[in-house]
């Protein structure tokens, strides 16, 4: 009986703080929700380059009236064939700047020489053996071809992302399977298609999924760190009686950046060597630009913490709103699944996430050794979180300063 007065006395003061039945209801249902839209999705808007020079004609022997030239269009039909949810497909005359493109601008591209029509069908011939086909009103019978064409399509392919390159490429055999139905054939998707990896397929899963890791556990350490501790603080009096020292809100908050901003760096740097060491994780760019990121993600998340730690309560609370940032930052910023295929309301709190940015740029410097000159993006946002969350923090700051 003790024990049943002890729970109702809990279940009584629970039932009369809003917030925190408020969290208990929404939580589990942001959750799900967040689950389930995430990883429900498929991918679209993947940009890639096509560059399309195959005259769409096929010299083929016939037995009955020598060499015909039949029209097929065998790369326009693959074009057509492409998911147009899936791809964002950009059509350019110039492989050489298509392919440049690969790993900046897009995630592939795909060259159809002249010949690339003929050489399908005389694949196709060659394999199916001598087959009959009308030509000018005509039945004539087509013969295999003396001399092997060879592959004649280049796709280049990004695969710094293991998942979104294995998809292209699901497609890509789709696309050339339904052309392929068409010669009757069974001339492989392999020996039409040379093949060019980025990274030579080197970037495993583990290196891919290592930043955003890295970066996740930095959110969850700092973070629940800071906003422990400050909510410790003020409620115990510490706080309180810092405030009214003779010291300005300003310097307050930049104290505490400074302080947990140390901290998240040792973590960090903790984090980084461990993961090298242990299991030997791509790092192929500059250490400096690392720490730069790490720095204005750091202090961003600094920010955030000491706003949620002015709302929360008491630590109970904090915890839980700390719970509304960590879920989000490990589903929808791209650190297992790739934002490319998350539905677009999903997609737009993903924008949202500091994660999201240092993720993003941690990739393109660890895995693809890009400099600071391709981060320029990742850098401008990480900064202005830093900027915006540091200045509400010292207007917290301030607030509590006139209120205590």
């Amino acid at each position: 009986m003790t024990s049943l007065a002890v729970a109702r006395n809990v279940l009584r003061r629970i039932l009369r703080d809003g917030r925190t039945l408020a969290l208990i209801i929404i939580l589990p249902l942001f959750f799900v929700l967040i689950y389930g839209n995430s990883f429900s999705g498929s991918y679209s808007d993947l940009t890639i380059v096509i560059v399309n020079a195959d005259n769409g004609l096929a010299s083929v022997r016939t037995q009955e009236v020598g060499r015909i030239t039949l029209t097929v269009d065998l790369a326009a039909a693959f074009v057509s064939a492409l998911d147009p949810d899936v791809f964002d497909i950009v059509i350019l005359d110039d492989a050489d700047e298509a392919f440049s493109m690969v790993g900046t601008e897009a995630w592939a591209a795909l060259a159809f020489p002249k010949s690339f029509s003929n050489a399908v069908v005389s694949q196709a011939i060659r394999s199916s053996g001598e087959r009959k086909v009308q030509f000018e009103g005509s039945s004539v019978t087509l013969l295999p071809s003396e001399i092997d064409a060879g592959p004649p399509t280049r796709l280049v392919i990004d695969d710094s992302n293991p998942l979104v390159a294995s998809a292209v490429i699901a497609a890509f055999n789709d696309a050339f399977t339904a052309v392929l139905e068409t010669q009757q054939s069974s001339v492989t998707v392999e020996s039409l298609l040379n093949v060019q990896r980025l990274y030579e397929g080197k970037i495993r899963m583990l290196d891919f999924t290592a930043p955003g890791i890295i970066g996740f556990a930095m959110t969850l350490i700092t973070v629940m760190l800071t906003a422990m501790a400050v909510v410790r603080e003020r409620t115990g009096g510490t706080l309180t009686r810092i405030l009214i020292a003779p010291i300005s809100a300003w310097e307050v908050t930049m104290g505490y950046t400074l302080a947990f901003s140390l901290i998240a760096l040792f973590q960090a740097a903790e984090l980084f060597l461990v993961s090298l060491w242990l299991f030997d994780i791509r790092f192929v760019g500059d250490p400096g630009a690392v720490i730069l990121v790490i720095v204005l993600f750091a202090v961003g998340l600094q920010g955030i913490a000491t706003l949620m730690s002015t709302v929360a309560k008491n630590e109970a609370q904090a915890m839980q709103f700390v719970l509304f940032l960590l879920i989000p930052s490990i589903m929808l910023s791209g650190v297992f699944w790739p934002l490319e295929t998350m539905p677009a309301t999903m997609r737009a709190i993903s924008y949202a996430i500091p994660l999201t940015y240092a993720n993003s740029a941690l990739r393109k410097i660890m895995l693809t050794g890009q400099g600071l000159g391709a981060l320029t993006f990742e850098l401008s946002v990480l900064g202005a979180i830093a900027v915006v969350t540091l200045l509400l923090s010292v207007i917290s700051m301030r607030r509590q300063a006139y209120t205590a």
